[in-house]
């Protein structure tokens, strides 16, 4: 067969679905390289590269994801500055690109990779601002709590035996920087009555309690025996181990001032029987 007459092969076009998933690869592939843009052969690059081209929609969808960040970790902003932090964020986000579209998920991992970068390992606390913030933000996105009638307590046949639900928006953070201050000290018309001092080696722990009160996120310090406490519970413990772990945290720890106090702010909310009991 000659040359004019051999069969030619046609060029295989690319769908419309292939097209939208490699758009959405290359924003979301991290720095953008010439050789690994897989839209790269669709784009007339006559007056801009591919590279440019694509890197312009990618600085778009991290400008959004960063301002989602803000809106999450509004103190470790105002800590560093908007500068810093966006910079922050970038390299953040070239590592960990968000999974869903649903941006009230991600973020989780800001905390640890702060602590691992070059430019804030000196701001040692600053991590530990970021898990409260974190608990914050999750705090406040939590189902609300439906707290049941606390007459039905009486009929209970063995107290200890019982486990103490905890509202669904409770975190509890430990840290030895004084966190709740730094945060405190950071919102809008804060108060100027705290005392906070910073060293690099903090010798004091700081347990800090999180949970929603109607529509506010109460942050709250407390002792490490109401940690231990509300810990216990959240890990499905009896109200005598919690008695039990809590008292062994902090000598002196009173059970039934902790209950009270634990009930009338909403942050125990009801409590199971065993089977057994």
């Amino acid at each position: 067969m000659s040359k004019s007459t051999q069969p030619t092969h046609p060029k295989k076009v690319t769908t419309l679905a292939e097209l939208q998933r490699n758009f959405i690869s290359d924003c979301l592939s991290g720095k953008l390289r010439q050789n690994n843009i897989l839209l790269a052969k669709e784009i007339d690059s006559s007056f801009i590269s591919a590279q440019g081209l694509m890197g312009i929609y990618q600085n778009s969808a991290i400008a959004n994801i960063t301002n989602s960040l803000i809106l999450t970790y509004p103190v470790i902003e105002k800590l560093v500055g908007s500068a810093f932090f966006s910079a922050m964020c970038r390299e953040f986000i070239y590592v960990t690109w968000p999974k869903t579209g649903n941006m009230d998920d991600y973020g989780v991992e800001f905390p640890n990779f702060i602590a691992e970068f070059e430019h804030a390992k000196h701001l040692i606390y600053l991590k530990d601002v970021a898990r409260l913030e974190w608990a914050f933000h999750k705090s406040s996105l939590a189902n609300d709590a439906i707290i049941i009638d606390w007459s039905a307590l009486a009929k209970v046949r063995d107290i200890l035996k019982l486990t103490f639900i905890l509202t669904p928006s409770l975190s509890l953070v430990h840290s030895t920087f004084p966190v709740d201050k730094i945060w405190h000290l950071n919102q809008e018309n804060a108060s100027s009555d705290f005392d906070l001092k910073l060293t690099d080696e903090q010798v004091d722990d700081h347990f800090i309690l999180l949970f929603r009160k109607q529509l506010k996120t109460v942050v709250l310090p407390i002792t490490v025996g109401e940690f231990a406490f509300l810990e216990a519970f959240d890990n499905q413990e009896t109200f005598e181990q919690a008695i039990e772990i809590a008292s062994a945290k902090q000598v002196g720890f009173s059970v039934d001032d902790s209950l009270k106090k634990f009930i009338e702010l909403g942050v125990i909310i009801g409590f199971s029987e065993s089977i057994s009991s």
